[in-house]
C-alpha cells in the first residue's frame, strides 16, 4: 500500500490559520499557528470517549473560534516511511475531521515527534503528569511545524543561522521577560528567521526558552549590577528591545525598583560611548494608567490619572524612555490580555464566588497573539509612534463577558460583589484607531465574546 501524501499539496489548503492534529485514540494534541504560518504554538489536549459528536461539536467550535482555513493531520509511520497501523487510523480520522468540519486536511510524517515532544519538556520543571499533558499538543506543535516548512507557494519559516530571506546579515532581538507575552514576541522572531536573546531570572525558564531557540540570559533586571555591559558585549547591539517584564513580589525588588531603575539601566547602557545604532526600545504598559474613566473614551491623548502605584510606576518608566538619549522608543499600553491558558476569574466563577467588579462597567481585550504580532508589527514599521494603545477595539461589559464565562465553564451563573465601587478594575473604553490606522492591523481575534467558547472547550484548565 502506497502511503499518503504528506506535506502540503499545493491549491489544496487555503491562505490562513491552520491547525496540527497529533491523533491518539485517548487524547488528540492540538497546535495552531497564525494566518501567516510564521509560528506554531501548541494549543490544548482534547480527552476523547469515543463520542463522535461531542469531537465534531469540539472540532467545529475550535474553527470557528480560531478561524481556521484546514488542518494538519500527523502520520505514524513506520521507521522506513510505510505505513502502520495507526498511521492508516490517523488517516481515516483526517477523513472524519474533513466531514465534521468541511475543511480541508493534509497529513505530515510525525514518526519522531513523540520523542522530540518528550525531549523539549524534559528539561522544563513539570511534574510527570503535567508533561503528559503537554507532549501531545507539543507533539501537535512539531507536527504543524514541520508541514509549515515543507509548504509550497508561501515564505519559508525555518531560521536562516546567516542571512534572512532578503538576504541581509539576521536582526538580533532581545526580549526581557519572557513570559506570557514575551515568549509569544520572540518565538515569532526565532521562527522568522532572527536571533532572539531572551532575559529571564529564572533557570527552569531559560531551559524552556532554550528548547524552542530563544537564547536565553538569567539576569535580574532589578539587581544593584544587572550585568547589561556583558551582555551587550558579548552578543552585539540588538535592532529591538521588547521590554516585557512581569512583576514577582517574591523578587524583594518594589514595581518602581524594576520598571524604572531596572529599564534605566539598560537604557543607559545603550547609551554608552562605542554602542552603535542605538535599538528601537518597545515597552509593554497597561491601559490600567487611566483611572475610572465613568465609561468614556479613552485614546493616546486622554490625559492619564492613575489610581494605583502600579499605574503610576508605568507613567513614570513611559516618560523615563521618552526623554532618554535613546529614546523616545514605543510605549505599547495593552488592555487586557487573554488567550490559551488564561480567562481571568476561570476559577472563581467554577467556585461560585463573586466576581468583585461592577457587572456595568467596561472590560477591554486583546487576544495574546494579537498582542504579540502587534510587536512585531511596531518593531518593523519605519517610524512608529511614542505611544499607542492596545486592545481589540470591542469593549465588552463585565456582565456579558463572566456571563458568558459562568456559562460555558459549566459553573453557577455569575455573581457580583455589591460593595465593590464602581470602577474597580477601571471603567472606561480603549480606542485603538491610531494603532490600525497608522500600522494596517489586521486582528486574528477581533471579538473576545466569539473567541471565548472555543478557548474554553480547547482547554478546560485555562486559567
Amino acid at each position: 500500500m502506497k502511503p499518503p501524501t504528506t506535506g502540503h499539496v499545493p491549491g489544496a489548503m487555503p491562505r490562513g490559520r491552520v491547525a496540527g492534529v497529533d491523533y491518539g485514540r485517548r487524547r488528540i494534541g492540538v497546535a495552531i499557528c497564525d494566518a501567516e504560518r510564521i509560528i506554531a504554538s501548541p494549543l490544548c489536549v482534547r480527552e476523547t470517549t469515543g463520542n463522535h459528536a461531542a469531537d465534531a461539536a469540539f472540532f467545529q467550535t475550535l474553527v470557528h473560534a480560531e478561524d481556521l482555513v484546514g488542518f494538519v493531520v500527523g502520520l505514524p509511520l513506520h521507521a522506513d516511511g510505510t505505513p502502520s497501523g495507526m498511521s492508516r487510523e490517523a488517516e481515516r480520522f483526517g477523513g472524519w475531521l474533513a466531514r465534521a468540519t468541511g475543511l480541508p486536511v493534509a497529513y505530515q510524517d510525525e514518526r519522531y515527534t513523540s520523542h522530540e515532544a518528550a525531549g523539549l519538556l524534559a528539561g522544563v520543571g513539570l511534574s510527570r503528569g503535567q508533561k503528559k499533558d503537554r507532549s501531545d499538543a507539543v507533539a501537535a506543535q512539531l507536527v504543524l511545524r514541520a508541514w509549515m516548512e515543507g509548504a509550497t507557494g508561501g515564505p519559508d519559516p525555518r531560521p536562516l543561522p546567516e542571512k534572512d530571506r532578503a538576504g541581509n546579515a539576521p536582526q538580533l532581538r532581545v526580549v526581557v521577560g519572557c513570559g506570557y507575552l514575551g515568549e509569544r514576541v520572540a518565538r515569532r522572531w526565532v521562527d522568522r528567521g532572527e536571533r532572539v536573546i531572551g532575559i529571564t531570572r529564572s533557570a527552569t525558564r531559560a531551559k524552556a526558552l532554550a528548547a524552542v531557540g530563544i537564547e536565553p540570559v538569567s539576569l535580574d533586571v532589578a539587581a544593584a549590577e544587572p550585568g547589561w555591559q556583558a551582555v551587550i558585549a558579548k552578543a552585539g547591539t540588538p535592532a529591538t528591545v521588547f521590554w516585557s517584564v512581569g512583576f514577582d513580589r517574591a523578587g524583594g525588588a518594589s514595581y518602581h525598583d524594576v520598571h524604572v531603575g531596572g529599564l534605566r539601566k539598560l537604557l543607559d547602557t545603550l547609551a554608552a560611548p562605542g554602542v552603535d545604532s542605538p535599538p528601537r526600545v518597545i515597552f509593554s504598559s497597561s491601559t490600567g494608567v487611566w483611572g475610572d474613566e465613568r465609561g468614556g473614551t479613552v485614546m493616546e491623548a486622554t490625559p492619564v490619572a492613575p489610581a494605583r502605584e502600579a499605574g503610576r510606576t508605568l507613567v513614570a518608566a513611559e516618560a523615563m524612555l521618552a526623554a532618554h538619549p535613546i529614546g523616545p522608543g514605543t510605549a505599547l499600553r495593552f488592555a487586557g490580555l487573554y488567550g490559551p491558558g488564561r480567562l481571568p476569574r476561570l476559577a472563581d466563577l467554577r467556585a461560585g464566588l463573586p466576581v468583585a467588579a461592577d457587572p456595568d462597567s467596561w472590560l477591554n481585550l486583546v487576544h495574546v497573539d494579537d498582542a504579540a504580532a502587534i510587536v512585531v508589527a511596531v518593531a518593523d514599521a519605519a517610524a512608529p509612534r511614542s505611544l499607542y494603545v492596545v486592545s481589540d477595539g470591542r469593549p465588552v461589559q463585565r456582565r456579558d463577558w463572566y456571563t458568558l464565562l459562568a456559562k460555558l465553564c459549566g459553573g453557577p451563573p455569575a455573581r457580583w460583589d455589591a460593595s465593590v465601587p464602581r470602577g474597580r478594575g477601571g471603567d472606561k473604553q480603549v480606542d485603538p484607531t491610531l494603532l490600525f490606522t497608522d500600522l494596517g492591523i489586521t486582528l486574528a481575534h477581533p471579538d473576545a465574546l466569539a473567541a471565548l467558547p472555543g478557548l474554553v472547550a480547547s482547554d478546560p484548565c485555562t486559567e
